[in-house]
């Protein structure tokens, strides 16, 4: 088939859905001669096409295109919302679910889809992704519907949800029922006092807001930090990557807690390069399971980190960590913790035989 098109072109006339129908079936099949970001393109704009045959075609289609280069699109392709939504819908690999969870351009309504029908990696990309999970706080009810859901991913959504949904509904709670009594009190007292004069009043009120301000205890000011943790994930998933960025070098202990999960590795090596950086921020980081390996990477490459053993223990122990940064780390590992490791069933099975065989060596 001659083509004089451009790819945007084709790509444009496929997605308004008056192509001729040979068209539609050479990019149902994949076969259209555009590079290979248009050719997906071309793919994806004829999966939900109303012909039967060329909407089967695509399915098929998408099914056998390699994951590696579904993956790379979500990630580098620059994808439209609607491209993305379907691939949620016809991909079933777990590498490419996990890119759909993690690329910013994902839409409410296919988080939602993934949050009810996902597992393994997409689901813990999920998990892991609190800035989403507190926009749409819809997204938590999803997963907990989930019957795919594990035991884990439960108890870290019903910790998230104590700590900022439930706390702070509790809290508006209280503060509107306070409110209302103090209100009632005001109208009795005004009511009761009647003419008393100005300076009566001034000092009644005095004591009113002094009663109305009692010193705030602990639990409160528990409660006060949950709500600015997450005004922080609120605030920060508004911003761009250049004001990520540079937040991630002059920013707070929260703020950077925040940023080193985001999904572009960009921001988490920044907050690596924060000054204000703490040696047990870094530990934090090399236990965590959500962050890009890059940044494990990172760490691992730091001679004064890892001088510290809890920050080597944090990266073995972490089965998010890639084998060739863990199983070096091995060797720096004492006895006991070594023992720790090979129990773990968490991590994975060569890390744990080679930790057996430096036990066994120790032994001799």
């Amino acid at each position: 088939m001659e083509n004089t098109a451009s790819p945007e072109d084709l790509v444009a006339l496929l997605r308004s859905g008056v192509a001729p129908r040979e068209i539609r079936l050479f990019a149902a099949r994949g076969r259209l001669p555009l590079d290979p970001d248009a050719s997906l393109r071309a793919l994806l704009a004829v999966v939900a096409d109303p012909d039967a045959e060329i909407a089967e075609t695509a399915g098929v289609t998408v099914t056998a295109t390699s994951p590696d280069r579904l993956a790379r699109f979500v990630r580098l392709g620059e994808p439209l919302e609607k491209e993305i939504d379907v691939l949620a819908h016809e991909s079933d690999d777990p590498f490419v679910l996990e890119e759909v969870v993690r690329s910013r351009i994902t839409g409410d309504e296919t988080l939602l889809f993934l949050a009810r029908t996902s597992s393994g990696r997409p689901q813990e990309a999920l998990i892991a992704n609190q800035a989403r999970l507190l926009a749409l706080p819809a997204l938590v009810q999803a997963l907990l519907e989930n019957p795919a859901l594990t035991g884990e991913g439960r108890r870290l959504l019903s910790e998230l949800t104590e700590e900022f949904f439930d706390k702070k509904a509790r809290r508006l709670e209280s503060d509107a029922r306070e409110a209302e009594e103090a209100a009632v009190a005001r109208a009795a007292e005004e009511e009761e006092v009647g003419s008393a004069d100005e300076d009566d009043i001034d000092l009644d009120a005095d004591e009113e807001a002094a009663e109305e301000s009692p010193e705030e205890t602990p639990e409160e000011s528990s409660e006060e930090n949950s709500l600015f943790i997450g005004a922080i994930y609120r605030r920060i998933g508004l911003m761009t990557i250049s004001e990520k960025i540079a937040l991630a070098y002059k920013g707070s202990k929260e703020e950077r807690r925040v940023l080193i999960g985001d999904s572009n590795k960009l921001i988490g090596v920044a907050v690596l390069k924060s000054r204000s950086l703490s040696i047990n921020e870094v530990e934090t980081f090399a236990g965590m399971r959500n962050l890009d390996e890059e940044i494990y990477r990172r760490i691992s490459q730091s001679r004064d980190w890892m001088r510290k053993p809890a920050v080597i223990l944090s990266l073995v122990k972490n089965p998010r960590v890639p084998l060739d940064v863990a199983l070096p780390l091995l060797k720096r590992l004492a006895t006991r913790e070594l023992r720790t490791i090979v129990r773990d069933r968490n991590l994975a099975p060569v890390l744990r035989t080679s930790a057996r065989k430096l036990l066994v060596l120790r032994r001799r």
